[in-house]
């Protein structure tokens, strides 16, 4: 019985014997657990490490332990056990490229993880210090640096696997005419994309109008922006329409204050005397809250049926909620005050003098 085990164990198979077959599964599969469990007792030191310092070092090295695709220390395991059989040398060359392949994925992931945390950190510094502009630009070129990375992978991929990356640049160039045709509004959203980040007419949570549309900025990506409208719809607009629009931004930081315009028409029958204390009033109305900032208030027409008078002034509040209640609470005194001085609100009205040819 030993001796007929031994002759199975010396049956060849793709020129390699049962017991090579056998070591190389057991060396894989033997190596791949050992890499797991080492990868596991890496990370929880390191995770009680990064909770007993204050540096940040510690932290990114677990993390970094803890993003090893496992397919990638399969692989790993199988290259390395590889070497207990013979192979076919196209076999071996495969293997080769397929690691590798693996290895630039592991690598993309690292990159990309990296950039996430540098980004990260300096965007939180920004959003501290209130500087939406700078977060506006910082999310802008995470995505980009994302592209940049994963176009960085195919190119290696590619190559690895023996594609002539010359040569396709070259085809590419030929063709590029079509492309360039085909990919016009793509590529215009992306320029567009790049042109905020850098001349930054808006910034994350800024308040904007756009043609019709009005909102606060959510995100603003390589192809799109999103705006959050007031009644709470999601408004998509593409950078370059954006771009290309009348951009009222009403941002915080910038605009300390607004100004608003009232229009009063009060009846032709009041009194000089009345019509004369209206600006004393409307000034009195505005300086007694502290949200407001009184410009002026004069007589500027006299209209088909009213005295016209022009009431501007200041709302000390960049918020568009506030600014709105504050000009609520303006006219409802406005209201009050020329009730209590009997002072009348002019409406349209038509008077009809009737002509009788028999009277003299």
């Amino acid at each position: 019985m030993l001796e007929t085990f031994n002759n199975l164990i010396k049956t060849e198979f793709l020129d390699n014997t049962l017991m090579n077959w056998g070591l190389f599964i057991f060396s894989s599969f033997g190596l791949f657990i050992l890499g797991k469990i080492f990868q596991s007792i890496l990370y929880k030191n390191l995770s009680a490490l990064s909770k007993k310092t204050a540096t940040k070092i510690d932290d990114y090295l677990s993390t970094t332990v803890k993003s090893v695709s496992g397919i990638f220390i399969l692989f790993l395991a199988i290259f390395i056990s590889s070497n207990l059989i013979n192979l076919d040398e196209k076999i071996n060359s495969r293997i080769s490229q397929f690691f590798l392949l693996i290895l630039f994925w592991q690598l993309t992931k690292w990159a990309i993880m990296i950039a996430n945390l540098a980004f990260e950190k300096y965007k939180n510094n920004r959003e501290s210090d209130n500087d939406m502009h700078s977060v506006t630009a910082i999310t802008g070129l995470s995505k980009l640096a994302k592209f940049l990375i994963w176009s960085l992978f195919l190119l290696l991929a590619l190559d690895n696997i023996g594609v002539d990356i010359t040569a396709l640049v070259a085809g590419l160039g030929i063709g590029g005419l079509a492309i360039a045709l085909a990919a016009q509004s793509i590529l215009g959203d992306l320029f567009a994309s790049l042109t905020i980040m850098i001349d930054k007419p808006i910034a994350l949570g800024d308040y904007i109008v756009v043609d019709n549309y009005m909102g606060t900025v959510k995100s603003i990506g390589i192809k799109s922006t999103k705006i959050e409208s007031i009644s709470g719809e999601e408004i998509i607009i593409s950078n370059s329409d954006l771009l290309n629009s009348r951009l009222r931004n009403y941002h915080q930081s910038r605009m300390q204050k607004r100004r608003t315009t009232i229009m009063i028409g009060v009846v032709y029958n009041t009194s000089y005397k009345k019509l004369s204390s209206i600006q004393s009033l409307l000034s009195e109305i505005v300086n007694t809250s502290e949200s407001t900032e009184f410009i002026r208030a004069s007589m500027v027409d006299f209209a088909d049926f009213s005295l016209n008078f022009e009431l501007v002034y200041n709302v000390l509040s960049s918020d568009y909620s506030d600014f709105i209640e504050i000009n609520h609470k303006i006219r409802l005194k406005i209201f009050e005050k020329f009730s209590k001085e009997e002072i009348d609100f002019a409406f349209p009205t038509r008077t009809i003098h009737v002509h009788n040819e028999g009277e003299k």
